[in-house]
């Protein structure tokens, strides 16, 4: 079989689940990624033989039982950059990068925590980014999630100025030294409603670790809070928040009643409420 037999017959294949146009992309990535063959390749070379054998053949299956392609090649990119991803951690979205280059507008911070870091993605990029005079820390409950974390520290480069530690945000944590506070915290935390799940496509309800995705409807800011309230940051330090579309007002009114200053709800590039910063004011 041909280079470009192979790939139409996989589109063919996966398109009743996924539509032609994502079973090309899909396709497409899965051969890039994990066979190293681009579509220049098979525009150039479409007739060369291919037979990947069984490895090829559970690619498809994984696919078909809609097993995100980021999960099967192993990685996603994020800010330029390829990170390994598994279903320890959640795969970054463009809501995120949108995040960071909103953050990196700024001038750099010396001292910045990634609560809930899952796959390391804003760490690592703020890392890389702000150079040798930013210190990142990343928290995560997921002892899973801090190893993938910090292969992609070191995968980067930034693995001595990255700190991954498992913290649980709602139940016991140790106070941080006042000279050990940080200039900027950043969180994407869980703000999927449980009851948003039958809303979401089976490739993020079945795969994607659960944990890292949802809080109950009657406690949607359950994390906001926590994290908010926590003493983290420096007199005039920034706290980032992504968040759920539906609670921008809800979270600004949250920061606000807790003391911060120069609360500002964001949208993200579908016009969507999807970011909010505050400012610490200090006691």
């Amino acid at each position: 079989m041909t280079l470009r037999e192979t790939s139409r017959l996989a589109v063919a294949r996966l398109s009743p689940l996924y539509g032609t146009d994502e079973a090309r992309v899909v396709v497409s990535r899965l051969l890039e990624e994990k066979y190293g063959i681009g579509r220049l390749a098979i525009a150039l070379q479409g007739d060369a033989a291919f037979e990947p054998g069984e490895a090829w053949e559970e690619d498809l299956r994984r696919l078909e039982r809609w097993e995100p392609v980021q999960y099967v090649t192993g990685r996603e990119e994020f800010y330029g950059r390829s990170f390994e991803v598994t279903p320890d951690t959640l795969i970054p979205r463009g809501e995120t990068e949108q995040l960071v280059r909103t953050i990196l507008d700024g001038s750099p911070r010396r001292r910045v925590l990634d609560i809930g870091t899952g796959s390391g993605a804003i760490a690592v990029t703020l890392a890389a980014e702000w150079g040798a005079e930013t210190c990142v820390e990343a928290w995560d409950i997921s002892e899973g999630a801090l190893r993938v974390a910090a292969r992609n520290a070191e995968a980067v480069g930034v693995g001595g100025r990255v700190r991954f530690v498992r913290r649980d945000v709602l139940n016991g944590m140790p106070p941080v030294p006042e000279a050990e506070k940080f200039d900027l915290v950043v969180s994407n935390p869980p703000y999927v409603l449980d009851s948003e799940r039958a809303e979401m496509r089976a490739n993020v309800v079945r795969y994607e670790p659960e944990g890292a995705l949802y809080v109950p409807d009657d406690d949607p800011l359950r994390f906001y809070r926590a994290i908010a309230r926590l003493p983290l940051l420096k007199p005039g330090g920034e706290l980032w928040f992504e968040i759920n579309e539906r609670f921008g007002l809800q979270t600004r009114e949250l920061l606000q009643g807790l003391g911060y200053a120069d609360v500002r709800v964001m949208r993200d590039l579908h016009g969507r409420d999807r970011f909010v910063r505050g400012t610490y004011a200090g006691k």
